[in-house]
C-alpha cells in the first residue's frame, strides 16, 4: 500500500495539466480577487486578503482532490490499470484509502504556494499558529472531496470525466462561497450552498481565521460526506469488479 501511494503521488505531481489546475488556478484567483477588492476592506468581519486566503486555499484543496482522483481514475479504468490492480492483494478499502490519501497529499504544493504568496507578496501578517491552523483545516478538509473524486472516476468514463469533474469543481466552488463572498450570493443560492461540503470546508477555515474554536457542526458534516462518498466509491469498485470477473 505504501509503495502504491508513493507511485500515485509521483504520477500526479509529474502531470503538468494537473499542476496548472491545482496550483495555477488558486494562486491566480487569489491575486485577482485581492487586486479587485483591495487588501484594506473587510468581509464577514474578516480582512479581505485573509478572507480570500482561506477561500483560495479551500479552492485549491478541492481542485487537487477532485482532479487527482476523478479524472485520472477514469483514464486508468479505460487503460486497464485498475484491472491489473485487482489481481493484487489490494482490497477495495485499501484502494479507496490510497487514492484518497494520494489526492490529499497532492493538495500540499498548492496550499503552500498560496500561503507563501499571501505572506511574501501580499504581506499578509498572521500569527504562526493561525497560519498553521488554516492550512491544516484546508488540508484535512480535502478528505470528502478526495472520496468524491474517486466516486466521479467510477461514474464517468474517460471521455466525459474531465467535463464532469470540472462542472463539479466550479459548481461546488461558486455555490459554496469560495469565489464570491457567501453573504453576497442570492438567498436561494445561499440555501443551496449550505447543503454542500464546500461551504462547510471554507466556513471552518473562516472560523479558524477569526480565532473561533473548531465548529463541530462543520467537522461533522464534512466527515459524514467523506464517509458517504467512500462507501459509494467502494460499492462502485466492487460493482466494476463483479462486472469484469463474474
Amino acid at each position: 500500500m505504501a509503495r502504491y501511494l508513493k507511485l500515485e503521488v509521483l504520477r500526479v505531481l509529474r502531470n503538468a495539466r494537473f499542476l496548472i489546475f491545482t496550483i495555477g488556478f488558486p494562486l491566480g484567483f487569489y491575486l485577482l480577487f485581492v487586486s479587485m477588492y483591495g487588501g484594506a476592506g473587510r468581509v464577514g468581519g474578516l480582512p479581505m486578503d485573509a478572507y480570500f486566503l482561506v477561500s483560495m486555499a479551500s479552492f485549491g484543496t478541492l481542485g487537487a482532490a477532485l482532479n487527482s482522483a476523478g479524472t485520472r481514475l477514469a483514464i486508468e479504468r479505460a487503460g486497464g490499470w485498475t484491472r491489473q490492480l485487482r489481481v493484487t492483494p489490494l482490497s477495495a478499502g485499501r484502494y479507496v484509502a490510497t487514492k484518497g490519501l494520494s489526492a490529499m497529499l497532492s493538495a500540499v504544493p498548492g496550499l503552500a504556494l498560496v500561503a507563501l504568496t499571501a505572506g511574501l507578496l501580499d504581506h499578509l501578517a498572521l500569527p504562526f499558529g493561525t497560519w498553521a491552523r488554516i492550512l491544516a483545516v484546508a488540508w484535512l478538509g480535502a478528505l470528502p472531496f478526495a472520496t468524491l473524486g474517486i466516486l466521479l472516476g467510477y461514474l464517468f468514463d474517460s471521455e466525459s470525466a474531465q467535463s464532469g469533474v470540472m462542472v463539479t469543481y466550479f459548481g461546488l466552488s461558486i455555490l459554496g462561497g469560495l469565489w464570491i463572498p457567501f453573504q453576497m450570493l442570492p438567498s436561494v443560492l445561499q440555501d443551496i450552498g449550505r447543503a454542500l461540503p464546500s461551504y462547510y470546508l471554507v466556513h471552518l477555515g473562516w472560523g479558524t481565521l477569526a480565532g473561533a474554536p473548531p465548529s463541530l457542526r462543520d467537522i461533522g458534516v464534512l466527515a459524514a460526506y467523506a464517509a458517504a462518498f467512500a462507501v459509494l466509491a467502494m460499492w462502485r469498485f466492487r460493482r466494476d469488479e463483479h462486472r469484469e470477473y463474474a
